[in-house]
């Protein structure tokens, strides 16, 4: 591959260039490689263990839709009963997970419990389902009571202990709003300027800073997005996982 850049996603290290892409799982010695949209096997793949695997695969997936102009974000998102969806978009830990099951249980649909797919449109963006169970701490059963009910399936491997919970989902909806939550001790949401909100967008957008002379235009892609929908700043307590509907509706107005 020539003008080969290094790049990494976790423990994956990865040497692409304009065509093609070459992934490496580092804890496993396995390899994937990408061609354009076209995903295929290389080295001690088919021996590697299965949560590597998955980790490649995501990892190739990520770049593939890169390709074809859609971004991977590390973000959860509910779609309200009028289709329009908003995005939570942050650091594992902010309540990203959290708020989008609390509107799950008011009647919204998820499209993503830690990963959607966007797509910029010429009106704004649309956002499609990146299919991962929805995953709430059990240590918010006082919160959710239904929990208790699941607490068997509790993942005891996982710091948070978090539960697989079912939920109405939707395939894909027109952006509305983007949301960055963080928790706070109050509850408040602020207007986000464009540049602020475009800075944080893309740090949960990987695959966009990979250096190739197609860099340029998916930054345009993305700094196109954050131009035609609001973005806000969601300070957020434990009460607001009864009150995010309306505010949300608040904020639509």
């Amino acid at each position: 591959m020539s003008a080969a850049t290094p790049w990494r996603i976790g423990p994956i290290d990865i040497v692409a260039s304009n065509t093609e892409a070459l992934l490496h799982d580092n804890p496993s010695g396995a390899r994937l490689r990408v061609s354009g949209t076209r995903l295929s096997r290389d080295a001690h793949y088919a021996t590697a263990p299965r949560d590597a695997r998955i980790r490649l695969a995501r990892a190739g997936a990520m770049i593939a839709l890169r390709a074809r102009g859609l971004y991977q974000l590390h973000a959860s998102a509910a779609v309200d009963p009028d289709g329009i969806a908003f995005l939570f978009a942050g650091p594992s830990g902010v309540g990203k997970s959290t708020l989008a099951y609390a509107l799950s249980r008011q009647g919204w649909r998820i499209l993503g419990d830690d990963g959607v797919v966007l797509e910029p449109t010429p009106e704004g963006a649309k956002l499609h389902a990146w299919r991962e169970p929805s995953q709430v701490s059990s240590a918010l059963a006082h919160e959710f009571p239904e929990l208790r009910a699941r607490q068997h399936f509790e993942n005891v491997n996982d710091p948070r202990r978090r539960i697989p919970m079912p939920t109405l989902t939707a395939r894909h909806a027109p952006l509305g709003a983007i949301i960055f939550p963080r928790r706070a001790a109050c509850d408040g949401l602020s207007p986000m300027s464009q540049t602020m909100a475009l800075s944080e967008l893309i740090v949960q957008s990987a695959q966009v800073l990979l250096a190739d002379s197609e860099t340029p235009r998916h930054f345009a892609r993305l700094c196109h997005v954050v131009a035609s929908v609001p973005s806000f700043r969601l300070e957020h307590t434990q009460k607001q996982l009864h009150a995010i509907a309306q505010t949300l509706r608040d904020a639509a107005r």
